[in-house]
């Protein structure tokens, strides 16, 4: 205790307070540097956060864009499609028709094919006169009624 037997105890007071005053400023300067470092990453974040702001923005307004042309498409696809069930019918029905003008004609063809009955006039000729179709031009009837209901057959 020589050397600290001559020292008063005010200056030894001082010395402690330094060196603990250095401690402090040297544990100051760490956190200044960890406080810089963190305000960097800081903006960066902001940064980050503000680009993901712009990009939410630009899909919302890109997703009611994609609502609206849907809807437009739904409703130009909807008449189109309202438009082919009526054409379908509408073909359904000639088809139908078709198939019964065409059994009329081979039902007729038919007929004329087969040889009538002769029968004898009841009583005196007739006002209006029957001509009967030749045997050719039955025959080609009867050919034409027949292409005419396999066509329709095929088509349906």
């Amino acid at each position: 205790m020589t050397v600290l037997s001559g020292l008063p105890i005010s200056t030894l007071l001082e010395v402690i307070v330094c060196v603990f005053l250095g401690a402090t400023i040297a544990y100051c300067a760490m956190l200044d540097r960890r406080l810089r470092a963190m305000r960097s990453g800081q903006d960066g974040l902001r940064e980050l956060v503000g680009e993901l702001n712009a990009a939410t923005t630009r899909a919302v307004s890109a997703i009611d864009a994609l609502k609206q042309a849907s809807a437009a498409t739904g409703q130009e696809l909807g008449g189109r499609v309202n438009e082919a069930r009526a054409l379908a019918d509408d073909l359904s029905l000639m088809i139908d028709s078709g198939e019964r003008i065409a059994e009329r004609i081979g039902r007729i063809a038919t007929a004329a094919e087969r040889p009538a009955p002769t029968q004898q006039p009841a009583a005196g000729p007739r006002n209006g006169s029957v001509t009967k179709p030749s045997g050719r031009d039955a025959a080609v009837a009867a050919r034409a009624a027949n292409q005419l209901l396999d066509a329709l057959k095929k088509a349906r």
